[in-house]
């Protein structure tokens, strides 16, 4: 009881107070990170880890919050562009991150009704697929009620190097995830090859042919987010840099007739090489180290974000205390 109204108090305290000290002083670009937006009754929120998911509802009410502070919204590659004189003392820029079927059916409307435009990273080789990224194959596994591991499962379990009881609740899976990640991402599509994968499972990620509508028709930039989101971290080739990086970027230049100048490192990560490549060939890049960015101090191929869920946005509070960064 006591904690949660501590809890309460600064969520408070940074949704006022915070929230009025960030709208002054310098320039300053928050670049809002989102992955999945979903209803809470789709089958699909519950498959997906708590972080990475915001209801429809919730993102519906960020955005109304948004119109109603009367707080600029654009990418960031425009915001980039701008003369620094002519930027607001406060601009908000939105991102989504892997290119989800979901923002195409949920959040690209809604931003299509209050005039906001938004930057999805797409990866390239996974347009039109059922959830390809191994977090959303270990989630599967994971919670699947009835799920007993076999003899397939060992090399995953060697990787996860603990005793699990099966189903896990969401929270639990997540954990499990975040401990992978210790493993290169090589050793966990390996691992997961030796399961029977399903054979019935939907299409989870946008096609090209909305892709194309949502950047047409609903004021969506599209940016890379690689190929096969590779971690990219040392140790890959440059070989598969250069696919990640540099093939990502033609292949979406090819595919929407325009050209792409934003980059977004796949779970934040990025080598010294990697950041040269994405540097090159990038006018900017955003990460995924939490902060605003503020004219002056920024650098364009290290954006920071602020990355926001269900859990702690989901009241116009929380949401302008998350956006004033206190916490």
């Amino acid at each position: 009881m006591i904690k949660q109204l501590v809890k309460n108090t600064l969520s408070f305290a940074a949704g006022t107070l915070g929230w009025s000290m960030v709208r002054r002083g310098n320039k300053k670009l928050i670049i809002l990170m989102y992955h999945r937006v979903l209803p809470e009754n789709d089958p699909r929120y519950q498959r997906e880890e708590p972080g990475m998911v915001v209801s429809d509802k919730t993102f519906a009410m960020h955005m109304q919050t948004l119109h109603d502070e009367k707080v600029p919204v654009m990418t960031v590659s425009d915001w980039l562009a701008q003369p620094e004189i002519t930027r607001a003392p406060l601009t908000v820029a939105i991102t989504f991150d892997d290119g989800w079927l979901d923002n195409y059916e949920f959040a690209f409307p809604v931003l299509k009704q209050f005039g906001f435009r938004s930057t999805l990273y797409v990866v390239t080789d996974f347009l039109g697929k059922p959830a390809p990224f191994w977090p959303n194959k270990v989630l599967q596994l994971l919670l699947a009620e009835g799920a007993q591991p076999t003899d397939d499962w060992g090399p995953l379990l060697r990787l996860i190097d603990k005793r699990i009881s099966l189903p896990l609740s969401r929270d639990e899976a997540a954990r499990v995830i975040d401990h992978l990640k210790r493993h290169s991402d090589h050793e966990i599509y390996n691992a997961l090859a030796a399961i029977p994968a399903k054979q019935d499972s939907p299409v989870e990620m946008i096609s090209t042919e909305q892709l194309l509508d949502a950047k047409a028709a609903m004021g969506v930039e599209v940016g890379s987010h690689t190929r096969r989101h590779y971690r990219l971290k040392e140790g890959l080739s440059e070989t598969l840099l250069q696919e990640e990086i540099v093939e990502a970027q033609q292949i979406l230049q090819e595919m929407t007739g325009a050209p792409v100048t934003t980059f977004c490192f796949p779970n934040g990560d990025f080598s010294e090489q990697a950041f040269d490549i994405v540097k090159a060939h990038y006018s900017a890049a955003v990460t995924t180290m939490r902060g605003i960015n503020e004219d002056g101090s920024l650098n364009p191929h290290k954006l920071l974000r602020i990355g926001v869920h269900n859990d702690i946005s989901d009241t116009p509070m929380k949401f302008k205390a998350k956006l004033s960064n206190f916490f």
